[in-house]
């Protein structure tokens, strides 16, 4: 159980100034992000949790950037525990260019140790005897003033964090496999964020095969339409329409507001402020060819899908003669990019780039020979 602990709220450069005098020199925090990703278009980071023994910070990111933590958080010599660290360490990369080191990561050590648990709240329950309240979960933290409620959630998802550290430590020391762990966490932190992309071909997921052709324009301009209104209001498309409604539309392919406004799951902005666009789409898309269905993506090279097919089965068995799970020992990446390159060697196997040092020293070897193999 943690320690008694103050709070400190930081939404101004002197609060953070201070605050980043306190944690210098901690030498293991725990770090937390929340963000708005459920609700924007823009995902973006809304509060910065830390927790250092006897005190946690709740940092409104929103209000100040962070940057004057950047020398702790890249700091080696100081843990950073986090539960499942990866979309946080994208976040706060992409947001604010930090980098996190030295992580320990509680839900990847709980997947190494086989636990069933996997949320923080049910960890935090079975390990620790806490209890929090789950209906925030799901909350857009990007209101302000944020209910007092909103803040005693996220300052839970740090202050325990040291705690559950302390149990699980000895576990993985235990289980021989401390090293594996580490490299695991680390590659966490090198993780980078992602372009986003918008699937033009999305409509056909949306009960197109139903549809007639004229039906299945007007789906697919919908589509497109969305997509232009969520990023101009920065919303999540389902909160400027749902699929349901989409199809909807489709079916009734409206000529008129008032028809448009009957429609279940037309929300007032699509039937009243964007009423005329929606319209426009409509009934441009009547006029228009049905979209082509979307083909399937072309198969790839056979000699490819044999050596990716062979370092999944060496991952497989060499992660079941550990007792963990595959992605702990590689990454998905890692075996496309060496069934890419068809290294024959050390030399080639290292220039692919798909694998790290440590990576290349512990399993190189063993890949090889399983490249070498006659299939």
């Amino acid at each position: 159980m943690a320690e008694a602990s103050a709070l400190l709220w930081v939404d101004d450069a002197d609060a953070l100034a201070h605050l980043a005098e306190q944690i210098r020199g901690a030498e293991v925090g725990a770090l937390d992000t929340e963000g708005n990703g459920m609700y924007a278009w823009r995902e973006r980071v809304c509060l910065l949790q830390l927790s250092i023994p006897g005190l946690d910070a709740i940092v409104d990111v929103l209000a100040v950037d962070p940057a004057p933590l950047a020398s702790w958080l890249a700091d080696p010599a100081c843990v950073k525990i986090m539960h499942a660290a990866d979309n946080d360490v994208v976040a706060l990369r992409r947001d604010f260019g930090l980098t996190v080191t030295n992580l320990f990561d509680t839900l990847l050590a709980v997947r190494l140790l086989g636990r069933p648990q996997r949320g923080l709240a049910d960890l935090l329950t079975s390990e620790l005897g806490v209890e929090t309240d789950k209906r925030w979960q799901r909350f857009d933290w990007s209101k302000r003033p944020l209910p007092a409620e909103a803040i005693a959630y996220a300052r839970t998802d740090t202050r325990h964090l040291a705690s559950l550290r302390e149990r699980l430590m000895p576990h993985i020391v235990d289980s021989g496999h401390l090293e594996l762990f580490e490299h695991a966490c680390e590659r966490i932190t090198r993780l980078q964020a992602r372009a986003r992309s918008f699937d033009e071909h999305s409509w056909a997921r949306i009960g197109a095969r139903e549809l007639d052709d004229e039906a299945r324009s007007v789906l697919a301009a919908m589509v497109v339409l969305r997509e232009a209104l969520a990023r101009e209001n920065d919303r999540a498309p389902y909160r400027i329409i749902g699929d349901a409604g989409l199809l909807a539309i489709a079916v009734a392919r409206p000529s008129s507001r008032a028809e448009l406004s009957r429609i279940a799951g037309v929300g007032g902005p699509l039937a009243h402020r964007y009423a005329e666009r929606v319209l426009q789409t409509i009934a441009h898309a009547r006029t228009a060819p049905p979209p082509p269905w979307p083909g399937r993506a072309p198969r790839a090279p056979a000699a490819f899908l044999r050596r990716l097919d062979a370092l999944r089965t060496w991952r497989r068995d060499h992660a079941a003669a550990l007792g963990v799970e595959a992605d702990i020992v590689l990454s998905k990446d890692a075996l496309t990019g060496i069934a890419e390159a068809a290294p024959g060697d050390l030399d080639a196997l290292r220039a692919c780039d798909a694998l790290d040092d440590w990576e290349l020293a512990r399993f190189g070897p063993a890949l090889l020979e399983c490249l070498a193999r006659p299939r």
